[in-house]
């Protein structure tokens, strides 16, 4: 290791002198190894985990392609914007809790897991949060549901 020190001059001059350390400095020293090992897993491990949610078979966008369109995606928010025909019945997906924002009226017919169906109007120009859902979406209405889904990833 280069040393530095100053000469009678202030000039700095470096010497190939080897540096020993204390017992306290080694213990420091292998402390921040640990914790920049820790942290460099959590980092890795997050993005495998990232990685792992974007395999979900209940992921609306694998199973409901043609009706979920992912409009928008970043480490916060995924943001879909979904069209349901009239008459079109959406396989079972799941949601992670976030906030539906409605632009058309229009009636769904909403089945959610252990659950009974409930028919619920929807208006435009309204929302609604929703904690996370495993669920089938019906559209029951004479006109298009269209959705935009704001899911948070935290």
């Amino acid at each position: 290791m280069k040393i530095a020190s100053l000469d009678a001059a202030g000039s700095r001059a470096f010497s190939d002198e080897t540096v020993r350390l204390t017992t306290d400095q080694e213990a420091i020293v292998t402390r921040k190894r640990l914790l920049l090992a820790a942290a460099a897993a959590l980092v890795v491990g997050t993005g495998f985990a990232h990685q792992q949610a974007g395999g979900d078979a209940l992921d609306p966008v694998r199973v409901a392609a043609d009706t979920h369109q992912l409009a928008l995606e970043n480490a916060f928010v995924r943001i879909l914007d979904v069209r349901i025909p009239p008459g079109k019945t959406e396989p079972r997906h799941r949601h992670p809790h976030g906030l539906s924002v409605y632009f058309t009226d229009w009636d769904a017919k909403v089945t959610v897991d252990g659950q009974q169906p409930q028919v619920n109007h929807r208006k435009a120009g309204t929302f609604a949060w929703s904690d996370a859902v495993i669920h089938t979406v019906e559209n029951v209405s004479k006109s298009e549901g269209h959705v935009l889904r704001i899911e948070l990833k935290q």
